[in-house]
């Protein structure tokens, strides 16, 4: 790694709303410690992590923020976890909503409740609240669409912004740019360029008083899945997901999905009795923890849904690609104190121990609920069971492996469960 140490005396963070045609010159003239190229929630999680450490730390997006991001807006304790560890929990939950469980449905809509605290919050407010606190910790951020990421020679990276062709010069490079992955295309760090999962959603104001997030397999959104997730004040997110997982998934038309969700049982009246409904919008999934490489072999490493952080099975992927982020800024932090990259080619040895297990688990369950009889047959179990009940909400609180819950053994009554057989 070429050494180019930096002035570790920050100025404080900044926030740029410069076009791509006027990049101030100092910011290209100047030899960062971190450029970061994408500034969701992982990239500003990065920032927000490095930044106090000393080093000089380039938050670079396409948009400016605050900007829509089409999502469920759900947050899961995962993401909460996230959020305090970032000193940021109090003020989502001041701003969002929050709920103490949810409801799954099953294809023949049998309901299974399962506590959890939950909140809801627009993207483009909490994106925008985690960008901000990466500024306020020393990040300097700037509107910017950068078209090449190039490793050096001798160490370091290049960013070349479009269209001026401008280059910024940066110790080490993190790509956190979601779905989208052509900056890793040149790097050669895509295992698989095409996305593995679409979602879409609309936000509805109605009279109708739901209280819980509700994830449906409902048959109406096979082979997907739907959701309601109240957001406070009469208004909900309401949209349909799925994983191209086969043949099958990619033949479905989403918009068709959505249609048939919203018109079934569980979805109607909210939407018959709806003041307003906001157009359709759609985006691309990376799941599952694959598709990219992590790291270059240089200075060059991705991260969050980048690196296909989104969860299976539910298509949770804030609090994931958040930790990606902190395990990220960790190996980066030591990375540049050591004037190495050692650190950084840990990274992918990292991910594997500390987050590719959980998601096995999750690629477990996706293939249950592909199953409708099953998906049923495990739904009606854990009715019954305050056993499974509480397995099921170690799921979503990550206290339980979902392939303690998602296998045959589910399926036997609790006395040869949890009694005879232990």
């Amino acid at each position: 790694m070429q050494d180019r140490r930096a002035d570790h005396t920050q100025t404080p963070g900044r926030m740029l709303r410069h076009d791509t045609t006027a990049i101030d010159a100092k910011l290209v003239e100047r030899a960062w410690d971190v450029v970061i190229i994408g500034a969701g929630p992982a990239g500003s999680t990065a920032a927000a992590t490095l930044a106090p450490l000393g080093h000089s730390v380039l938050l670079l997006d396409r948009h400016s923020f605050p900007r829509e991001k089409v999502c469920g807006d759900g947050l899961i304790p995962d993401a909460l976890t996230s959020l305090r560890s970032l000193g940021l929990y109090d003020r989502v939950k001041r701003l969002g909503h929050s709920v103490d469980h949810l409801t799954v449905v099953s294809p023949a809509g049998i309901h299974v409740e399962i506590p959890a605290e939950c909140i809801t919050l627009r993207r483009e407010k909490l994106d925008t609240l985690i960008l901000e606190h990466a500024i306020s910790r020393g990040s300097t951020f700037v509107k910017a669409r950068i078209e090449r990421v190039q490793q050096e020679e001798r160490g370091g990276v290049r960013a070349l912004v479009a269209p001026t062709g401008e280059l910024i010069h940066a110790r080490v490079a993190i790509i956190a740019t979601g779905a989208n992955v052509e900056l890793l295309v040149p790097l050669g760090m895509v295992v698989q360029q095409r996305a593995n999962g679409m979602a879409t959603r609309c936000y509805v104001r109605s009279p109708v008083e739901i209280d819980r997030l509700i994830v449906s397999f409902e048959k109406e959104a096979a082979p997907g899945y739907g959701w309601i997730f109240p957001m406070g004040g009469g208004e909900y997110n309401v949209g349909c997901g799925i994983f191209y997982d086969d043949e099958r998934c990619a033949k479905v038309n989403l918009r068709q999905t959505f249609e048939s969700f919203t018109a079934a049982k569980v979805a109607r009246s909210l939407m018959t009795g709806a003041d307003s409904i906001t157009p359709l919008r759609g985006a691309r999934l990376r799941a599952g923890l694959g598709g990219a490489v992590l790291f270059n072999g240089g200075s060059v490493i991705a991260i969050g849904e980048t690196i296909g952080s989104t969860y299976p099975f539910t298509g949770e992927g804030i609090g994931k690609a958040m930790e990606t982020a902190m395990l990220a800024a960790q190996q980066v932090h030591l990375a540049l104190e050591q004037g190495d990259t050692e650190p950084l080619s840990l990274l992918p040895a990292l991910v594997e121990e500390q987050l590719s297990p959980r998601y096995l688990g999750y690629r477990v369950a996706q293939r249950w609920i592909s199953k409708p009889w099953l998906t049923d047959l495990l739904a009606a179990r854990i009715c019954r069971s305050p056993h499974l009940t509480r397995a099921a909400a170690g799921i979503i609180n990550e206290t339980t492996d979902p392939r303690t819950v998602f296998t045959w053994r589910t399926l036997l009554p609790d006395w040869m469960r949890i009694g005879r057989w232990g």
